[in-house]
């Protein structure tokens, strides 16, 4: 196994991240890199989510797990990936990183959301993403802006048949508060909902498929959304 002393580990340690931390980070470091993506830069993040199985039955045991206990589980969900992806930038401190939160309506009106988290490269944007529904993966570092790669998401929404409604951008920092992401061990279900709490842009209803099926581009309402009460 890679050793962890040959990764850039060092800013996590300062952080209070513990010998198991980073022992784990190692494993899914080490697996990343026989997949051909080291962590030596954001890449090599998108492979350590990638590595981890996805929990399809969040509906039914909603838990939302710190990046220490993400590192113990052997599942995640969207906002456990994105917390986890978030907590690892900090192998990367000059990577500047957000959180995108997103949510939608189903046709039978079922909402839901789903979060990923945004850093910059070369002066673009991409994303950490975890999902079960085709389309909402990650994203390559080629956005201009938070704008955009929102739309991008909400286009994937629309192609499945379901109406995004909400986004918003903010910090871990911001959102947490006074709760731990990196090390609690409990659930950290409240955070789902203060990561809501940023929703700030609403879609505006879009118009029907063209006649050659394509979707529509959805359109973005700068006025503040209605805040939602549903599960991210």
């Amino acid at each position: 196994m890679t050793s962890t002393t040959k990764l850039p580990f060092e800013a996590l340690g300062r952080l209070g991240y513990d010998e198991d931390d980073l022992r784990r980070l190692g494993g899914l470091a080490h697996l990343g890199a026989i997949a051909g993506a080291p962590l030596d830069g954001p890449e090599g993040i998108r492979a350590i989510v990638s590595s981890l199985p996805y929990f399809d039955d969040w509906r039914t045991r909603y838990v939302v797990q710190s990046v220490r206990s993400s590192l113990a589980s052997q599942v995640v969900t969207c906002i456990d990936a994105a917390i986890l992806s978030y907590g690892i930038l900090d192998c990367f401190p000059s990577v500047r990183r957000r959180v995108l939160a997103i949510h939608r309506r189903s046709a039978a009106g079922e909402e839901c959301g789903h979060v990923v988290t945004l850093y910059w490269q070369g002066g673009k944007v991409g994303a950490f993403s975890k999902s079960s529904y085709p389309g909402l993966g990650h994203r390559d570092p080629v956005f201009r802006d938070e704008e955009a790669i929102a739309r991008s998401y909400a286009e994937a929404y629309l192609r499945l048949g379901l109406r995004p409604l909400y986004y918003g951008v903010t910090t871990l920092e911001e959102a947490a508060g006074d709760l731990d992401w990196r090390f609690s061990p409990a659930d950290l279900s409240e955070l789902s909902s203060r990561i809501q709490a940023c929703y700030e842009y609403a879609f505006l209803p879009a118009a029907a498929p063209s006649a050659q099926g394509h979707s529509p581009e959805p359109v973005v309402d700068p006025a503040p959304a209605s805040q939602p009460t549903t599960e991210i």
